[in-house]
């Protein structure tokens, strides 16, 4: 604490904001994990890593390195093709739908009867 620059009351405001954001973290990951799935509550997470690291280079003029460049590509990346993923199964799957809507609304309903 004696060699953080900004002061006592600096670094105590860090470290109480720090713990207040990590317990909204945990708690809205773990609802995710309730509400939706794990996989979902693990790719939101993931969107949030190349985020951090563009606020620090805006707010407080940090370098971008080679290593966090490349670290935020693959974290869109895997957002990306998470999110198109999911767009394929729910396109398969209203697809699937529809043909099975088709071939019931095809048969006759003595068909149904003697099956």
């Amino acid at each position: 604490m004696v060699d953080f620059e900004l002061g006592k009351v600096s670094y105590i405001m860090t470290l109480v904001w720090t713990i207040i954001m990590w317990q909204v973290f945990a708690i809205g990951c773990v609802g995710l994990i309730f509400e939706v799935s794990s996989l979902f509550s693990n790719s939101i997470s993931v969107l949030g890593l190349p985020i951090i690291p563009v606020l620090a280079f805006i707010f407080f003029h940090d370098k971008i390195g080679g290593l966090k460049v490349i670290s935020m590509v693959l974290a869109i990346w895997g957002f990306v093709s998470y999110v198109y993923q999911q767009y394929l199964d729910d396109f398969k799957s209203k697809s699937e739908d529809k043909i099975n809507a088709n071939e019931a609304s095809n048969a006759s309903p003595l068909e149904e009867v003697n099956g």
